[in-house]
């Protein structure tokens, strides 16, 4: 027997309240909080994907996402009236742990840089203290040029950046550090502690002489200090430093802050 054909009304309807619900996470929770989203309501987070992409929802996945965000019902099966029931949105990010704060900040500065207002010190007379602090995003390639060029801002909890005006941002772009930052993660670079005696077992930013910035684990071996990927390969070797003139070693900072993207799961 032939199977029944979906009417194309109810596809479409189907469709339509899986773009609501994407809309809905997406402002929320972030770009790729699907899964911190899937976790509240019990679900794989491919499961939650699955709606997402235009799979029917069972009744009571809808109540319990309804419950969750504060949805308006009928915005969400007819995109008409207010999205919100009362003021969710304050009370979802109310609800959020100091880290999924954090991701869904960077997000909003890298979709809408221009909204971002950077606090350089609450300890500054007159201005608004934050629990946040921007930190401005370099190529990784220029992290040892005194006035690098600009790729935008993130956003970091205050707490974890001890030198706001040293600070600087940079992507990694290889998997020297995988699986803890696999590439394209963000890390925060501190160039005020560049002292390798004070460094043993910290992850930092180097430069070795003829090399290219890069992050690695610092080892002291006597008085030797060795550049550590995450897990040593012919492709990723141990890296050994010396001096250069004056003395300085090639430590362009130390990695105080890092963050990778949510993958689904």
């Amino acid at each position: 027997m032939a199977r029944k054909k979906t009417h194309p009304m109810r596809v479409t309807v189907k469709a339509q309240i899986s773009s609501r619900l994407r809309e809905i996470r997406q402002e929320l929770f972030g770009e790729h909080g699907g899964p911190e989203l899937a976790r509240r309501l019990q679900l794989p987070a491919r499961t939650w994907y699955n709606y997402e992409s235009g799979v029917t929802v069972p009744a009571e996945v809808l109540l319990h996402f309804i419950d969750q965000t504060g949805t308006n019902p009928l915005w969400l099966l007819t995109g008409q009236g207010p999205k919100y029931r009362g003021n969710s949105e304050d009370q979802i990010l109310a609800r959020l742990t100091p880290e999924q704060l954090i991701r869904r900040g960077l997000e909003k500065l890298e979709q809408e840089p221009h909204e971002v207002v950077v606090v350089a010190s609450a300890s500054h007379h007159g201005e608004i203290s934050s629990p946040f602090v921007a930190v401005e995003l370099i190529p990784l390639s220029a992290l040892d040029q005194p006035m690098p060029p600009s790729e935008g801002h993130v956003l970091a909890y205050r707490q974890w950046i001890p030198h706001p005006r040293e600070t600087v941002a940079v992507r990694l772009a290889d998997d020297a550090m995988a699986p803890i930052l696999p590439s394209g993660s963000v890390v925060a670079v501190d160039r005020a502690q560049r002292d390798p005696t004070t460094l043993q077992g910290r992850m930092v930013a180097a430069m070795p002489v003829g090399g290219q910035p890069m992050i690695r684990w610092l080892d002291l071996a006597g008085r030797h200090v060795i550049l550590r990927p995450n897990q040593p390969s012919q492709q990723f070797p141990l890296i050994p430093l010396e001096p250069g003139e004056g003395g300085r070693w090639p430590i362009l900072g130390q990695v105080v802050w890092s963050w990778s993207r949510f993958t689904g799961g």
